[in-house]
């Protein structure tokens, strides 16, 4: 977690530009990795089946858990934030995209569901120019179209292939669309580690109060894994805020597509998790759509672009 330790080498030669792009990489191995955490806690380890909402409660708490040396070195001006309400309302979107992902894993392909619910910088693009006023031209709408066909490809929507757990994936993208909104407010109001704070808080406190009505007493290997969802998201996002200290977002964000790499990996060596065309066409048009977006399609009114870290 230390900021420093995640610098590679100065001798390398390497950019800032490419250290940052082979952080992202690598912090998208840890997303991949915690959703897959999150499959096999729910119901793949021996043990009882657990309720989504319990595995989010796990991710929020544990991530919090992780975070709590550094608050406690920084103390309790960590928490001042001028904007409570944005915090609220940011934390509950992202409670309600986390559950909706960990729903859909359950039942779909680790790499569908992950390509489905990264299309949400084009939901916060479409929900940044209705309720922020953010332009949008001609070139992202036409990039957002594409996108969003791959979402409709992945959801296979023909009577003999259509997969109803894949629009639960698709809420995840808009809900979470709809918390980067909110997170762009909040990113120009507090530090990266009060945003990090309250949400995993407030996030651990509602999920874990929904989660006492349908608690499940997990196996140990389920508890472990548990644990694990929530130490390898908050490890991932930490590489990820590093590669973001040392480059422009427009050159990072780009990469943080290679999560539905890693999840089809993951996926098909973890899971035996079949790769078809509808995976390969969908989430190409939602990743090639997606780092246009943030790579190239810069309004005119500049914003700092906003990414998701789940």
């Amino acid at each position: 977690m230390n900021s420093r330790s995640l610098n590679l080498p100065a001798r390398t030669g390497l950019s800032p530009n490419v250290r940052a792009a082979l952080l992202c990489v690598v912090s998208c191995a840890f997303f991949a990795g915690a959703n897959a955490l999150a499959k096999l806690a729910g119901g793949l380890l021996p043990g009882p089946d657990l309720p989504p909402v319990q595995v989010t409660a796990a991710r929020f708490l544990f991530a919090f858990l992780t975070l709590s040396p550094f608050l406690l070195r920084r103390g309790p001006a960590v928490f001042r934030t001028a904007v409570p309400v944005r915090h609220v309302q940011r934390a509950l979107l992202g409670v309600g995209g986390v559950t909706c992902v960990f729903t859909a894993v359950q039942t779909m392909p680790l790499g569908d569901v992950i390509a489905i619910a990264w299309a949400a910088p084009l939901f916060a693009m479409l929900f940044a120019a209705i309720f922020l006023g953010e332009y949008v031209g001609r070139a992202r709408w036409a990039s957002a179209a594409v996108g969003f066909a791959g979402v409709l490809v992945l959801m296979r929507p023909t009577a003999a292939t259509f997969e109803p757990m894949a629009l639960v994936a698709a809420l995840a993208a808009v809900l979470t669309g709809a918390e980067v909104a909110t997170m762009r407010v909040l990113a120009t109001r507090d530090s990266t580690l009060t945003v990090l704070a309250i949400n995993n808080l407030i996030g651990a406190a509602v999920a874990c109060a929904a989660a006492a009505f349908v608690f499940v007493t997990p196996s140990w290997p389920q508890a472990v894994a548990l644990a694990g969802v929530g130490v390898v998201m908050v490890t991932g996002q930490a590489i990820f805020l590093r590669a973001l200290a040392i480059a422009e977002t427009s050159a990072v964000a780009p990469f943080y597509y290679a999560t539905i790499a890693w999840a089809a990996l993951i996926g098909v060596v973890a899971f035996g998790e079949p790769l078809g065309w509808p995976f390969v066409v969908g989430a190409g048009l939602i990743a090639g759509a997606g780092a246009f977006v943030a790579a190239r399609g810069v309004p005119r009114r500049p914003v700092e672009p906003v990414t998701p870290l789940r």
